[in-house]
């Protein structure tokens, strides 16, 4: 017989998929290779890798997802998207981004579209399960995501948080959706954008335990750094900023972090203040901002409090 071998060479589950037979038969074998994918050796653990016809077929989602890439199933249309547009990221939740967004000036403020990618592991999908088990006469199959897209400026600084709706979403289901939303300010010279504050979101959360706690030389702040994440020419930070024994800062002091490298050199600065507004995950308000360049190589940080 004949087997439809789709859904495992694209390494997608299709959960919906008919298997197709055929007189003839297709054999293949399981194939042990080892990936090394830019130069990175890629543990590929959780897919197969199939022989057929001297030819090696290989899960899509594994290749494309070790490349930074997106893959999307829509199942009405059986159509597998991938794309490497969705640059935009949340540094508090990794399974939703944006892409392929469109600037256009009107009058004072701007006009704005674009795509948002939603993760099959975005969702609580026992949690919907439950609600619908609880709420049978409810019709769960639809939704509402919803966020901020953060613009930048050169120097670090927040332009616009932008919030966006997007309605009808899938509950449950990877998906690319179109997303439309328009600014209060003209945003069209942004320097780079991110989101916050996205939805839907399961609250998968690597890492909450800070890598370094600094303080400034008076003792006066201390920064608790739980990660970055480079976007572009630019890399996101994440983490704990608060004062020291109630210390007198003003609010909007400004707060710079200094990223050295092995050497004492600095890789760059990135800049905040105590009233920054923090985006909310897990109850934990975390500090997110942004500064210039790569800093995830650095080695040690600094705290400067003021000019």
């Amino acid at each position: 017989m004949k087997k439809f071998l789709f859904g495992l060479t694209c390494g997608i589950a299709l959960t919906t998929t008919t298997a197709v037979f055929a007189a003839d038969t297709i054999q293949t074998y399981l194939f042990p290779a080892k990936f090394v994918i830019n130069g990175e050796t890629k543990n590929s653990y959780g897919y197969e890798t199939l022989n057929y016809d001297g030819h090696a077929y290989v899960p899509i989602r594994f290749i494309a997802e070790s490349m930074g890439l997106k893959v999307a199933y829509e199942d009405v249309s059986k159509t597998i998207t991938v794309d490497n547009g969705f640059n935009i990221i949340d540094i508090n939740n990794s399974d939703v981004s944006a892409g392929h967004l469109s600037i256009i000036k009107e009058g004072n403020h701007s006009s704005i579209t674009g795509k948002l990618y939603i993760g099959l592991y975005s969702w609580n999908h026992k949690m919907i399960d439950d609600m619908q088990s609880l709420n049978p006469d409810v019709d769960y199959t639809k939704t509402i995501a919803s966020g901020k897209l953060v613009f930048w400026n050169e120097k670090g600084e927040v332009i616009e948080k932008v919030p966006y709706q997007i309605p009808n979403v899938l509950n449950g289901a990877e998906q690319i959706v179109t997303l439309e939303t328009s600014s209060k300010t003209d945003v069209s010279g942004y320097a780079a954008v991110t989101l916050e504050s996205t939805n839907p979101f399961y609250g998968r959360v690597p890492n909450l335990r800070a890598e370094i706690n600094t303080k400034d030389s008076d003792n006066k702040v201390q920064f608790g750094l739980v990660n970055l994440l480079k976007t572009g020419e630019f890399t996101l930070v994440r983490g704990f900023l608060s004062t020291i024994n109630q210390t007198d800062v003003s609010p909007d002091a400004k707060i710079t972090i200094t990223f050295l490298d092995d050497k004492g050199i600095s890789l760059g600065t990135a800049t905040t203040t105590l009233s920054a507004e923090k985006p909310e995950m897990q109850q934990l308000p975390f500090a997110v901002f942004l500064g210039r360049g790569d800093l995830t190589k650095y080695k040690s940080i600094t705290v400067q409090v003021g000019e």
